[in-house]
């Protein structure tokens, strides 16, 4: 694979704080094949973000649509997208002069293999103002195979959507992102890439940051996550035939991620709806709802000390 051109597709709402430093960033990038695309997704600031992507004239290509929610956003990026290769960029985030061109990289390594696998690099914290923010965070390092992801996915966490480097056949086949959901989208699509084959190298040299600031959409929709995460684990135990399948590895890892990451209520109406007795005996289910309490009470003091320290 010899010089690819990467799309950098930044989709963008009412941004008008952050969006200039962004696309600079992204237009700083040391691999020359590379082009970046504003996707603006019907912003009601009154034209400021628009004017801030028009002021880089022909160095991006710029394209409006009525608000539709990141996935539309993305999608059309993907649509108008010229390279083989893409790469998100919130218009909040940051890259690293050197994110696309080590990726890059990292591809050739791969050689004829490099389009059935995602890359993602390590990714940093920062704050409105751009200083760091440290938080304790486990960043998974090395080749996962399409189950192990599935697994890291979701038992584990979700990846950082700006780490990665996809190919666009890889979207294409899987529909891109989900329009039918705007808090996981991108945890959707990543569970869906894994489920279609797809390997991925996981690095940890930082060449993304995220920034955290009290005006992130993600934030204002919060209220989403519980609904659309019982949703999507509904979806998948109809795709893998929970129902009428034998046991596979995979079903047991949705039933194992439902003790995770539902509420009781929902856990117990999805077991009986698709028979999770079967799948999982008295002692699995007796171990998770052990290590499902201890998990969450664990992460709700985690989320209290990083809201008392970063408030």
């Amino acid at each position: 694979m010899n010089n690819p051109l990467v799309s950098i597709v930044i989709p963008v709402y009412n941004g008008a704080d952050y969006l200039k430093e962004t696309i600079e960033s992204a237009l700083a990038q040391t691999y020359e094949r590379v082009e970046v695309i504003v996707v603006n997704d019907g912003s009601t600031d009154g034209g400021a973000t628009a004017e801030i992507a028009r002021s880089f004239g022909n160095r991006i290509r710029y394209f409006e649509k009525p608000n539709g929610g990141v996935s539309t956003a993305l999608n059309l990026g993907i649509e108008k997208m010229r390279g083989d290769w893409f790469s998100w960029l919130s218009h909040d985030d940051l890259y690293t002069a050197d994110k696309i061109k080590t990726q890059v990289q990292h591809l050739e390594k791969l050689g004829d293999q490099a389009e059935h696998h995602i890359l993602s690099c390590g990714t940093k914290l920062i704050d409105e103002s751009g200083r760091p923010i440290h938080r304790p965070r486990r960043q998974p390092k090395g080749m996962y195979t399409s189950e192990d992801m599935f697994d890291y996915l979701l038992l584990e966490a979700c990846l950082s959507g700006c780490a990665l480097l996809i190919p666009k056949q890889a979207l294409k086949r899987v529909g891109g992102f989900p329009t039918s959901y705007r808090y996981i989208q991108d945890w959707v699509c990543f569970t869906d890439l894994a489920l279609e084959g797809y390997h991925f190298k996981m690095t940890t040299e930082p060449h993304e940051k995220t920034r955290i600031h009290a005006k992130q959409q993600t934030k204002k929709i919060a209220n989403l996550a519980p609904i659309e995460t019982a949703r999507f684990f509904e979806q998948l135990l109809i795709r893998l035939d929970a129902i009428n399948s034998e046991t596979t590895p995979q079903i047991k890892t949705v039933f194992k991620a439902i003790y995770r990451s539902t509420e009781p209520e929902v856990r117990d109406e999805l077991i009986r709806r698709f028979d999770g007795n079967r799948h999982l005996n008295w002692v699995d289910q007796k171990i998770l709802l052990v290590s499902s309490f201890i998990y969450h009470r664990l992460l709700t003091l985690y989320r209290g000390m990083m809201n008392l320290r970063y408030r």
